[in-house]
């Protein structure tokens, strides 16, 4: 039985591609072309999200992207910008990104980053808020593309399985 398990982990062993197979994890610091690329595009969609550029944004995003928001709601791409066009209320804010970590493959890659906004209101007001945010990157051609974010908006420091 014993001769039996081990030739089974063989095969399996034989059979993995450990060069394709395995993301490689690396903080935003490293030197890895795609890490930068993918990194550099999600500042660059916040910068133009923060200044309502619309153009830059639709330049960034893929057709087919998908946003869900920290509420449940999906959006698009085009979706998002009418929202963002429809917007009144639009104030001034100041954005910190930290926490940046990728996980790639030679096409498909994900960020995971700590958003940190704070709003700026009338009457010196304040609003600050924290999210966790996972990006999810396609490469077709030679050209990275966001298609998917999930966003979480941080309420509470411990996580618990209490039911309450």
């Amino acid at each position: 039985m014993k001769k039996y398990v081990c030739l089974l982990l063989l095969a399996i062993i034989g059979c993995t591609n450990p060069t394709n197979s395995q993301p490689v994890k690396i903080n935003e610091h490293d030197k890895n072309a795609d890490s930068i690329e993918v990194v550099t595009i999600v500042k660059e969609f916040f910068k133009s999200f923060d200044d309502r550029d619309l153009q830059k944004m639709n330049e960034l995003l893929d057709p087919s992207m998908k946003i869900i928001h920290h509420n449940g709601a999906t959006t698009n791409r085009e979706e998002m910008i009418a929202i963002i066009k429809e917007t009144k209320n639009w104030w001034p804010r100041t954005r910190k990104l930290s926490e940046i970590e990728f996980t790639g493959s030679p096409n498909m890659a994900v960020v995971g980053i700590l958003n940190e906004v704070i709003f700026s209101l009338p009457n010196n007001k304040t609003v600050e808020e924290r999210y966790r945010e996972t990006w999810i990157f396609k490469k077709t051609g030679n050209q990275w593309k966001p298609v998917r974010c999930h966003y979480s908006k941080i309420m509470v420091d411990k996580h618990s399985e209490e039911v309450n």
